[in-house]
């Protein structure tokens, strides 16, 4: 304090309302031998010149604020520079920019601080301390700032956003500090970089040299210096490196994804371990509340949704659906309803239109009402195919119900007055089949289930049944299942690992009789579950690939039923009484629905070329004798009035692009069923005596042409569109006919992930956001999985444009039989990739 500094008191006390205006960004202290009655600068001083009271080193305090408004935001009002001399007396600026304002006070000199109590640096970015000024208080914690320049701007002004590269490094912070009397604001910045306590002022006006000096010195980061992403593309072994630029928006919006994709808790940005693992990775990066999270992911479902409407209106398709009803643990009913398509690319293509709560009864009316409601929300209403549903009565009911509707509200859009619309989910058929047989074997079972938990329920007998299948040579890996009572194709399962290890079961009965004696299947019993476990394997293959919904499931449908029709009528006229039984209980369950989904499928598997007309002909002359040729002229007909319907609503020039040939698909559509080697079947279907091809429509000439060979790896859908030039109208019908599903499984597995339903925890959710949640995430992965396609179509295209430039249009080229074929007319298949 200056000897003087009584007669400075009075002064400044009253200037103390001015102060309070004043940005203090380095007030200087009145030297020791300075008048009392120096005047202080005030707002709107002219600059002084060399001759002005001479100062020492001085250092910024930041907004001057009063201790009772110390809460209040402080005003931004801009002052004149000072000049001053230095301790020799020799003018010199000692002002940051130029700008300098003196505390008023009660006569004491200002002091150098910090944001926290102490010192500050003396030049901007030096790293030095002041040694000459008192500590001020601290009387208010640090807050946090993000994102703009909050350099203390006035409160009427909008603060200035950083745009420096140099702060994804540090985080801002404002400090509220008191000294003499009066309180201060400043901002200062913290290094994010873990155990690192750099920091400094962060003013506007300080600049980032200093910033930027640390970085390059401690951390190794320089100014300019360009980040590159290094990164796998999804599916494919390719690595991409690009310049990488932080982009917070864009993380926080691949955060939000993340907790939608994998079933995160909106409130894992609470959990305290998650949160350490962020900071690590980007110290800034802001973590929301689980209120923001759900809000933003209802964001971004309403914007997935919106894409996928204005889609819908430019495709030209009719779509499939599947629908499905579903009880959470909550008691709430769902309704999922999922449209199916084939689109421009041929590429076959599943969304979930809609996941809701459906209150009240699940009467037919009902159902009917609701899916209508879906469709013309979505404006598909008039662009139906074929909807998919499992056999429940109320189905029968809303299916009638639907179809009266959209043929007089719809202007009779279905095709053929809706013949196609209701098919039935072949799953559940094979599921109730699979039941009845299960009920007439029921014993055997009971003792191969009693035999497989002895062993498993004891660590000792199943470490003597593994002893007893090393001697007999086998794999000790597979293990045993315990099949559910409720579940047939656990029962195929615990058949299936059972007959594995039966010599191992032998074994050890004879080993321990008193224990397995009275459990252990006699052979006879052995014999009725490896005819069991055939016919159950031959149902769990074909639900597998029916379930599938990447692939066109309709024109296998057909063949795959007939295989099964003809196993349930050789064993019904066996030798064992029990499989006999156990054959007619199945046989009579399976003609129950096999005559109501024969016809739509039947035209189906018309349309794979491979099969066309011939193979309904062998199984009819299989199932009806003689008299065959009646139900295959019936067939016939159906074909001909929807090829006629297609005739009359579209233009029989194709409006279906026939771009480059298609991309292998990733699942082999025809495994199953080619495995299954008949070679009458394949006799009958390559005869072509009695073909002729003279004076031939379009549908007349399909049929007329021999079916091609059966392949292990043949794409329907790329045939097709390959083919959609000269079969302009077929192609269409193609098109929307290979997009019925056979299965509801599509919608099922909206509930499931892994075999459980809807999460515990999100089944507590409203259902409103239940349906953001399920719909986003199909939508999202499959906007992914199209990507990655249109990646492979545009290779191929490349390809194909090297090819021909390479070889002329009408070389031959010997194909894999050694057969010539023209380049120019040659369909690239599955073998020739």
């Amino acid at each position: 304090m200056p000897p003087n500094g009584d007669s400075s008191a009075s002064d400044s006390a009253s200037k103390s309302k001015l102060a309070k205006r004043y940005f203090f960004l380095e007030p200087p202290p009145r030297p020791v031998n300075s008048s009392p009655s120096a005047p202080t600068p005030t707002l709107g001083t002219k600059r002084p010149g060399p001759a002005s009271a001479s100062s020492g080193g001085q250092h910024d305090l930041g907004v001057c604020v009063s201790a009772k408004d110390a809460s209040a935001t402080p005003t931004h009002c801009s002052a004149p520079s000072l000049s001053a001399t230095n301790s020799e007396g020799v003018p010199g600026e000692h002002a940051r920019d130029g700008v300098a304002i003196s505390v008023p006070s009660d006569g004491g000199s200002g002091s150098d601080v910090g944001g926290n109590g102490t010192q500050v640096q003396a030049e901007r970015g030096s790293g030095q301390q002041g040694s000459d000024a008192q500590n001020p208080v601290l009387i208010a914690g640090e807050e946090h700032m993000q994102g703009q320049d909050e350099d203390t701007q006035p409160s009427g002004k909008r603060a200035k956003k950083c745009t420096s590269d140099v702060w994804q490094y540090f985080t801002k912070k404002k400090v509220i500090i008191e000294d003499k009397g009066k309180t201060y604001l400043q901002v200062w910045a913290h290094c994010d970089f873990p155990n690192c306590k750099h920091k400094g002022r962060a003013e506007s006006n300080y600049g980032t040299t200093g910033f930027w000096t640390h970085l390059r010195t401690t951390h190794s980061i320089v100014k300019g210096q360009q980040q590159l992403k290094v990164e796998k593309d999804h599916g494919t072994d390719i690595t991409a490196v690009e310049p990488y630029r932080y982009d917070e928006q864009a993380s926080l919006k691949k955060f939000y994804l993340a907790i939608v994709m994998h079933e995160y808790p909106f409130n894992i940005s609470d959990h305290e371990y998650f949160i350490e693992f962020i900071k690590s990775l980007r110290p800034s990066f802001p973590i929301k509340s689980r209120v923001t999270v759900r809000n933003e992911i209802m964001s971004m479902y309403l914007e997935e949704k919106d894409k996928l409407y204005n889609y819908f209106k430019n495709v030209d398709c009719r779509f499939s659906t599947t629908m499905d009803m579903w009880t959470s643990n909550q008691n709430k009913s769902y309704m999922c309803v999922t449209a199916h398509w084939v689109d421009d690319n041929w590429c076959i293509q599943k969304r979930i239109l809609n996941f809701f709560h459906v209150e009240g009864r699940h009467t037919g009316a009902k159902l009917a009402e609701t899916f209508t409601e879906v469709m013309v929300k979505w404006y598909v209403e008039k662009r139906l195919f074929a909807l998919t549903l499992d056999n429940a009565s109320a189905n029968e009911v809303a299916v009638r119900d639907i179809i009266t509707d959209l043929n007089v509200n719809g202007n009779a859009s279905l095709v053929c007055d809706g013949i196609f619309f209701h098919v039935r989910c072949a799953c559940h058929i094979l599921n109730l089949v699979a039941r009845d047989g299960l009920s007439i074997i029921a014993p055997t079972i009971d003792n191969i289930r009693a035999l497989v938990l002895a062993v498993k329920g004891s660590p000792l007998q199943w470490e003597e049944l593994m002893k007893r299948a090393t001697e007999c040579g086998l794999d000790t890996s597979k293990g045993l299942s315990l099949d559910v009572a409720t579940r047939w194709n656990s029962t195929y399962l615990m058949l299936r690992d059972a007959l594995y290890y039966k010599a191992a079961f032998m074994r050890l009965k004879s080993s321990d009789r008193r224990r397995y004696e009275k459990i252990t299947p006699s052979p006879a019993e052995w014999g009725r579950a490896y005819k069991l476990f055939q016919c159950l394997k031959r149902f769990y293959d074909l639900t597998e690939l029916f379930s599938g919904t990447l692939y066109p499931t309709a024109n296998l449908f057909y063949r795959g039923f007939c295989e099964i029709k003809l196993l349930l009528d050789d064993w019904s006229t066996g030798q064992d009484a029990t499989i006999s039984a156990m054959a007619f209980s199945m046989n009579k369950k399976f003609d129950k629905y096999w005559k109501k989904s024969c016809t739509t499928l039947a035209v189906a598997c018309f349309l794979d070329p491979r099969y066309k007309k011939r193979l309904i002909e062998f199984y009819m002359r299989k199932f009806h004798g003689s008299s065959y040729q009646v139900k295959v002229d019936e067939l016939v007909a159906v074909i001909k009035k929807l090829f006629q319907f297609y005739s009359t609503s579209v233009s029989s020039k194709n409006k279906t692009e026939n771009g480059a040939t298609m991309p292998p698909s990733e699942i082999d559509t025809a495994d199953l069923l080619v495995d299954n080697e008949d070679v009458e079947l394949e006799s009958y279907l390559y005869d072509s005596s009695g073909l002729g091809v003279d004076n031939l429509n379009e549908l007349d000439k399909y049929m007329a042409d021999p079916p091609l060979k059966l392949s292990e790896k043949f794409d329907i859908l790329a045939w097709w569109k390959n083919q959609s030039k000269e079969y302009p109208i077929l192609s269409k019908i193609a098109r929307d006919l290979l997009a019925v599903q056979v299965s509801t499984v599509a919608s099922e597995s909206a509930f499931s992930a892994g075999g459980r339903v809807i999460d515990p925890f999100r089944s507590r959710l409203d259902p409103e956001m239940v349906q953001a949640l399920i719909c986003t995430k199909d939508w999202v992965a499959a906007a992914r999985k199209d990507r990655r396609v249109h990646s492979i179509v545009g290779d191929l295209e490349v390809i194909e444009a090297l090819a021909e430039k390479l070889l002329p249009e009408d070389t031959e080229v010997a194909d894999s039989d050694g057969e010539a074929e023209v380049q120019g007319t040659h369909n690239m298949e599955f073998g020739d990739l």
